[in-house]
């Protein structure tokens, strides 16, 4: 009996988990009722885009990395300190001839405990870093607002856009209605015989024309809406209820004709200006590569020297030292020559 039951039992618990996925999933799908917007005018969407679209999240997200990336750079002006640990186990040890014995040169075990200490005093990588952190932290901001201006660019076009095709479906509908009063008017008289065919037909032909020309903008005006969504990054299947006060549009509208234009407050003059700044920044940089590397360095070690493992460390011969290391580059391979040359068009 417990043999025909559990199978039964089997399909109907694995039935009902089927169906308590689909549920979760279909409801996983639809649009949640706080992502919706009750009204969507033109502020609501635009900044219901800077929130929800990932383009602009993406951008502070690099920003915050760039950021990251230049504290990791100015962190090579820190002293860099540093332990090192060691253990050397010698099967053979060198042994040389002095007076005619044999000496041995070494011992069965060697330790080494070793702290050190370095700090760069010029270093073209480290001093690049400092004199251009500001300056690519800035970039990576103005990324952001030239990102955060094309989509609310964008936006404002594509929700006018919306708005003006459902103007011209309105037309559309008035135009039908208008045509249709037209080709009653036409019928009837073609019917009194006041009036031969052809008033009717180009009255039929012209309602015909009207109707798929609503019917066009219609489409377009679906097609519109769901491109408004995408850079919204709005919900397809979401109802998007767009209002819009053309008078109060109209009062917003201020332009000062006096005013002369200054391209040094766009964004694309900015970062051009940025670059430019980075890209003088790395022509030093390789104009550097001849200039030597400076560091101050010193060492404490703690030396362990036995033939015994078991004494091993019982005794430690300590050794330290400072000292400042100079690394001059003679030949690159021409690279300094090439670098160093500055471009005829400056």
């Amino acid at each position: 009996m417990l043999k025909k039951i559990c199978p039964e039992t089997g399909r109907f618990a694995a039935s009902f988990a089927l169906m308590l996925f689909m549920t979760s999933s279909l409801k996983a799908q639809q649009p949640q009722p706080d992502s919706l917007l009750s009204q969507a005018d033109l502020p609501s969407v635009i900044g219901y885009a800077l929130k929800q679209q990932p383009r602009i999240q993406q951008a502070k997200m690099d920003e915050t990395i760039t950021s990251l990336q230049v504290k990791s750079k100015l962190a090579d002006w820190y002293p860099q300190l540093n332990f090192n640990y060691n253990y050397q186990h010698n099967f053979q040890v060198q042994t040389n001839i002095i007076g005619g014995n044999p000496v041995r040169l070494g011992v069965d075990n060697i330790s080494n405990l070793q702290f050190t200490l370095n700090q760069a005093l010029f270093n073209r990588d480290v001093l690049l870093a400092k004199r251009t952190g500001a300056d690519v932290r800035l970039q990576a901001r103005q990324q952001t607002e030239n990102t955060r201006i094309d989509l609310v660019a964008g936006v404002s076009k594509a929700f006018f856009d919306v708005l003006a095709t459902s103007q011209q479906v309105k037309v559309a509908e008035e135009n039908i209605a208008r045509l249709q009063r037209s080709l009653n008017d036409a019928r009837a008289a073609y019917d009194a015989g006041i009036a031969d065919k052809t008033d009717y037909k180009r009255a039929s032909i012209a309602l015909n024309n009207a109707i798929a020309a609503q019917k066009s903008f219609s489409e377009m005006v679906l097609a519109k809406t769901s491109y408004l969504k995408a850079l919204m990054n709005y919900p397809q299947e979401g109802y998007l209820p767009l209002v819009s006060d053309s008078m109060q549009l109209e009062t917003n509208i201020y332009l000062d004709t006096l005013a002369t234009p200054d391209y040094n407050n766009r964004i694309e003059f900015k970062l051009l200006s940025t670059q430019l700044r980075l890209q003088e920044a790395n022509l030093k940089y390789n104009k550097w590569s001849y200039i030597p590397n400076v560091s101050a360095n010193a060492a404490y070690n703690l030396n362990y020297l036995n033939n015994e493992f078991s004494k091993l460390y019982s005794q430690n011969f300590p050794n330290s030292y400072a000292g400042i290391t100079l690394s001059f580059p003679i030949f690159q391979g021409g690279k300094e020559s090439i670098t160093c040359k500055q471009p005829s068009g400056r």
